[in-house]
């Protein structure tokens, strides 16, 4: 009776629960990760360097980790319907208004009003997980939460080859069509959470009695009791050495990410591909990738060692990435970039399983808030490195290096936390 409970309980909060964070977090990355392939046409026609191109893309962090913190300690004070709705809708909002900058300094404030837009949702949802699903259950959905990243990558790039055969169109560049039609569902899906979204199992009418008291014991000292915490009891667990650790460690994997994901396009547009096939090579990484993270998600991501699987996947993705920034061929290039972004989103689904598995409860919004606001800090670091180091020695391969060396920082700390980690 219990696993026919379990079974039903958790396909109806994975239905709901996790399709609608999977299509935001979906949509959230098209936004903050479409200018790599509008970088095509809008540097040129903006005149952008690839210093201002790669300023402008690390600036979305400055805004992103203003309200890390906040906004998940929010989330979990108040709840997520609310604050996920307004969040999306003054993203998409924001992400269509890219369409209209004109100099630098206007990419510089949309990019980082877009960063401030998106900056609580995604350590908000991982915490709003913990809320829902129990730990047995946690990684999966964790795992299957985080297959969107490069999902909308490899959806992304050929969307955004498609619209720029719009050039033109209406007196618009195809640039600018990329951001005003990719800006649409994230409005449209704020409803969505609104509507579709309900703070903890307590007022959720979708499920019965019977399955909202299987859930709430399931979810047992990890549930917190609502309105009976304090501030203090969210933010107690981040001045734990072990946080500051585990944040450190994830600004290697934000480094490599973004790094990877905003010159990708570029990398591969330099062994001299045509503009029309582009779409379609910038996507073969993260097919890859998406469908590893499923296989990932669907056989390994309940078994073994957190910590260990973090810290194998990260020595890949370095390897690979060095691989990639010395080699001569388009097919060896596109082959490391592959295994790259194979190995990076196999370590961030496993890494994000470690904050909450040694920090449960209510204190785990702020470890989660602290990791992703202070590994973000990567997300300013690793564009503007590869960015500045291409433009001084004319070639990616440094800049590659350099976010292989973070690399090996995640490894070194997801190896040292692995067994604080363990179920």
């Amino acid at each position: 009776m219990d696993a026919d409970i379990e079974t039903r309980t958790m396909r109806k909060v994975a239905r709901r629960v996790g399709l609608i964070l999977a299509a935001l977090y979906f949509v959230s990355y098209i936004d903050r990760t479409n200018i790599a392939f509008a970088s095509l046409t809008m540097n040129e026609e903006l005149g952008f360097s690839p210093t201002v191109f790669g300023l402008g893309g690390s600036l979305f962090f400055v805004g992103y980790l203003a309200l890390q913190i906040p906004g998940t300690v929010a989330i979990s004070r108040f709840g997520g319907r609310t604050i996920m709705m307004a969040m999306a809708l003054a993203w998409g909002l924001l992400a269509m208004s890219m369409a209209f900058i004109w100099n630098p300094a206007s990419f510089y404030v949309v990019r980082i009003l877009l960063g401030a837009a998106e900056s609580a949702f995604f350590p908000g949802a991982i915490f709003y997980i913990s809320l829902w699903f129990p730990p047995a259950h946690r990684a999966r959905m964790t795992t299957l939460l985080l297959i969107a990243n490069p999902v909308a990558l490899a959806a992304g790039f050929p969307l955004s080859a498609a619209l720029m055969g719009l050039d033109g169109v209406l007196g618009f560049s195809g640039w600018q069509w990329i951001f005003l039609v990719e800006g649409v569902p994230a409005v449209i899906l704020a409803f969505v959470a609104f509507w579709g979204l309900s703070d903890r199992p307590d007022t959720a009418t979708w499920l019965t009695d019977d399955e909202r008291r299987w859930l709430n014991g399931a979810l047992g000292s990890d549930q917190p009791s609502h309105g009976r915490h304090t501030l203090g009891d969210a933010l107690s667990g981040i001045a734990n050495p072990v946080a500051i650790a585990l944040s450190i460690g994830y600004c290697g994997i934000i480094m490599g990410i973004y790094g990877l994901n905003l010159w990708a396009p570029q990398i591969i547009h330099r062994f001299g591909f045509a503009e029309e096939h582009m779409g379609l090579a910038s996507a073969i990484p993260y097919v890859l990738a998406s469908t590893a993270m499923l296989i990932y998600a669907l056989r390994f991501s309940n078994k073994g060692s957190m910590g260990s699987k973090a810290a194998v996947a990260a020595l890949a993705a370095g390897a690979a990435l060095v691989a990639c920034g010395f080699s001569t061929s388009p097919i060896g290039a596109l082959i490391a970039l592959s295994v790259a972004a194979v190995a990076l989103y196999i370590a961030l689904p496993a890494y994000w399983s470690l904050p909450t598995l040694i920090f449960p409860g209510v204190a785990g919004a702020g470890v989660v808030g602290l990791v992703s606001m202070v590994g973000h800090v990567g997300g300013v670091i690793g564009p503007v490195l590869v960015g500045y180091l291409r433009e001084v020695s004319g070639d990616f391969a440094f800049g590659l290096c350099g976010l292989a060396a973070s690399l090996v920082v995640t490894a070194g700390v997801a190896w040292a936390v692995r067994t604080r980690a363990a179920a």
